[in-house]
This record gives structure tokens, sequence and C-alpha cells, in this order.
């Protein structure tokens, strides 16, 4: 890999395919996002279940945070 022309797709690669945190809304809510999340949390907080209205907030910021990641990538 050229150090000069790393892409995402790179980055991806080398990110544990169990990077992915194990979270709820309610800890995103609390917590934040995990230190070492990545692109793998972002990806895994897209997957997870509605939370229903309570955390739909907190649901929709880090789906604009993913959209924002793929437009960049």
């Amino acid at each position: 890999m050229d150090l000069d022309n790393i892409t995402l797709e790179d980055l991806m690669a080398l990110e544990p395919a169990d990077a992915a945190p194990r979270l709820t809304f309610r800890q995103l809510l609390a917590d934040g996002f995990p230190r070492q999340g990545g692109l793998a949390g972002l990806a895994a907080i897209e997957q997870m279940d509605d939370p229903g209205p309570q955390f739909a907030a907190v649901r929709r910021g880090y789906q604009q945070i993913l959209k924002m990641q793929r437009r960049a990538g």
C-alpha cells in the first residue's frame, strides 16, 4: 500500500471485521460514539433496530454522519 495514496477502502480493509461495537441507542445517547468505533461502528448503528420515537433524533444524527462519510469516500 502506497502511503501517499491511501483510500477509504484501504482503511476499511485494515479494520477488523468484528470492530463494530454492540450498542444500544440508549448507550449512544448517554455515552456518545465509542472512541474506536470507526466506520464499522457507524455502519453497525445504521443496522440497529428501530429505537422508537424517544431515540429517533439520535439515530438520524448518526445516519447523517454515515451519509457524509460515504459521500466523502
